[in-house]
């Protein structure tokens, strides 16, 4: 029987969790999937995004395609009209996807095209039976206001990397500017979602230094992203990390965020091939399903059967 704990790990004693990983993963990852089947049992949440603008991004985040600083072959997209995003949507309503989020390119969307996406977010909230979530870029509370209005109910902004690593990401904008953006979607009464990516040079101390300032920032939901390295940005020829150290970083996130929502999002079939499999023994209870924005997802039926074959519960 699990009893709950009269408070949360601290840094140092994640430290030494990451010590004894080293030595005896397997006991760190049980750990974490214990936790995680006492708040959740066996359920997973699904969600599903779709690339609502695409590309002509002015920040110089180094891992993404889509930044005008670097030189990758996409496709650049305008903001998506209503029937493009309905389109899409009627794919994933089919599966047990329970959120759905548009994502869009850029610092933030003009006055004109968030009218645009409103009047996409009201439309859709009227008629299917999905949570909404958005990836706007950054927030003003009337923004804020008007999203919630619209039938959002969780706003997404990634903090990316722990707040000492972020200068080695990106020098457009800071750390603190996304942690604002969360703030005001938090004050606004929207459910907040951020994570990161991992595998991008840093190392195990800053990614518990992220699963921490996460924490603080009390975050509802955490998307966990491994590079998936795109020709044409720095981190082209970036060495993805070994697969268990994947698998021990979800773990301590897990056991570091232990009633939230944490997904493996973004670079996990890259990253972990056939291994994903694991990745769902490691504290995992959620899960992005189809494409992302600018790569290829496993299909949606593909990894809905993969994850029945763990007894998951959508």
């Amino acid at each position: 029987m699990i009893v709950e704990y009269e408070r949360d790990i601290n840094f140092n004693e994640a430290i030494i969790l990451y010590e004894i990983a080293k030595h005896d993963a397997d006991l760190v990852k049980n750990l974490a999937n214990t936790i995680k089947q006492h708040y959740f049992e066996n359920t997973i949440e699904l969600c599903s995004i779709f690339p609502a603008k695409v590309g002509l991004c002015s920040q110089d985040c180094k891992f993404c395609s889509q930044s005008i600083h670097h030189s990758c072959s996409i496709e650049i997209k305008d903001l998506a009209t209503l029937d493009e995003v309905t389109e899409y949507l009627e794919n994933v309503i089919s599966f047990p996807a329970k959120r759905f989020s548009l994502v869009t390119s850029g610092e933030k969307l003009n006055d004109s095209e968030f009218e645009k996406i409103l009047d996409i977010y009201s439309y859709i909230s009227k008629n299917y039976n999905i949570l909404l979530c958005a990836s706007l870029g950054f927030l003003t509370q009337e923004r804020a206001k008007k999203l919630l209005k619209a039938g959002v109910v969780k706003y997404h902004n990634n903090l990316e990397t722990s707040s000492t690593y972020f200068k080695n990401i990106c020098s457009t904008h800071t750390h603190q500017q996304k942690i604002e953006t969360l703030k005001i979607a938090k004050e606004a009464g929207l459910e907040i979602c951020s994570g990161g990516i991992i595998s991008m040079g840093e190392d195990m101390i800053e990614r518990i230094k992220l699963a921490f300032e996460l924490r603080e920032l009390k975050v509802d939901s955490v998307p966990i992203n491994i590079l998936n390295p795109i020709k044409g940005t720095p981190l082209e020829d970036m060495k993805i990390i070994d697969q268990n150290e994947i698998f021990i970083t979800l773990a301590l996130f897990r056991i570091i965020l232990p009633r939230k929502t944490i997904l493996l999002a973004g670079g996990k079939e890259n990253a972990l091939g056939d291994k994903e499999i694991m990745a769902y023994e490691c504290g995992i209870n959620g899960c992005m399903v189809g494409n992302y924005l600018t790569t290829k997802g496993m299909e949606i039926r593909e990894k809905i059967d993969m994850l029945k074959f763990l007894d998951l519960i959508f």
